[in-house]
């Protein structure tokens, strides 16, 4: 079974996605939040305090990986697990997320059980 104290943020700018990963999550055992504006991630993830970030890489205004390079270069959630999942499928892409740390990368559409086994996998649960 999932610890239910296991918080997880998820941001998009696709409402649908976000309410489709939010019930799968939540069916799951999973505290979700959801955020649809990439501005607002920091001060979000300093008033939830998650377990995971799941973060989309095409986003106006400001992508994934814009996120976690700034997170990179300010030095801060390098502790935070995050996946990205996006409709980008390109290996350079993958290797650009693993180098700025990014745990898992996963393609759109998806499989939601696939997304519950990264999560499962990331955050080190059986």
């Amino acid at each position: 079974m999932v610890d239910m104290s296991k918080k997880i943020l998820v941001v998009d700018d696709d409402i649908n996605i976000l309410k489709m990963t939010k019930s799968r999550l939540e069916a799951n055992g999973y505290e979700v939040s959801t955020l649809s504006d990439p501005m607002k991630v920091e001060e979000n993830i300093e008033n939830y305090h998650p377990d995971l970030l799941i973060v989309d890489v095409m986003m106006p205004e400001r992508s994934g990986f814009d996120i976690v390079e700034d997170f990179n270069k300010k030095k801060i959630y390098n502790d935070l697990p995050k996946i990205f999942f996006t409709g980008l499928d390109s290996e350079i892409e993958k290797m650009v997320a693993k180098s700025e740390g990014v745990s898992e990368y996963i393609v759109k559409p998806f499989v939601p059980a696939d997304l519950v086994a990264s999560i499962k996998k990331v955050l080190g649960e059986k």
